[in-house]
């Protein structure tokens, strides 16, 4: 689970930012070190490729089925990273979202908002919409909901995200985004 948030926080994250260079006109965000804190809520069950549920028993689909509704019946804790923005992120449109199965789509763009839309078609179908919201170069806001697979136990994810610019260097940031463990951080406090 934690590598699933960890993955979508990091799309949501880099699909805000990253993107804005393909539309018209760009989000006026600024450069540098951003805090990024994500809430991810998740229902239904992750399309898992046929070749790995073939290889599960009946009781092992039934206890993963149990263990992700269970999962998503928790509340979910924010998760903190620090993602370093640069030029060139925002110049390149956050390519795994652009596959052959998986395309993104600017929907219109302001110098404060943005509205993405996702949409895959290869093994695993799925779409979804994610929109930000810049009301000043230096904070953000966006909603993220991902559906993939259909049926009543399609997988949905909604996410939020809020973020705060730090800083125009990076530090030790440059190369690695790091996620803060929100206990650990509130302790140092």
């Amino acid at each position: 689970m934690k590598m699933l948030k960890t993955t979508a926080i990091a799309a949501l994250t880099l699909t805000a930012l990253s993107v804005a260079a393909a539309a018209p006109e760009r989000l006026n965000v600024k450069l540098g070190l951003w805090e990024m804190t994500s809430i991810m809520r998740f229902s239904g069950m992750p399309p898992l490729p046929k070749e790995v549920m073939d290889k599960m028993t009946p009781q092992q689909r039934a206890k993963l089925a149990a263990d992700l509704k269970a999962a998503a019946a928790e509340e979910p804790e924010p998760e903190t990273s620090s993602e370093c923005i640069t030029q060139e992120d925002l110049d390149k449109p956050f390519h795994s979202s652009n596959s052959d199965d998986c395309t993104s789509t600017i929907v219109r763009t302001t110098r404060t908002s943005q509205e993405i839309r996702m949409v895959c078609t290869g093994k695993t179908k799925g779409s979804g919409t994610f929109k930000v919201n810049t009301p000043t170069p230096e904070t953000m806001n966006g909603t993220l909901d991902l559906k993939a697979g259909d049926g009543p136990d399609a997988f949905v994810i909604k996410g939020t995200l809020k973020g705060r610019w730090l800083g125009a260097d990076c530090g030790d940031e440059e190369d690695n985004d790091d996620v803060v463990d929100d206990d650990e951080d509130t302790a140092e406090q």
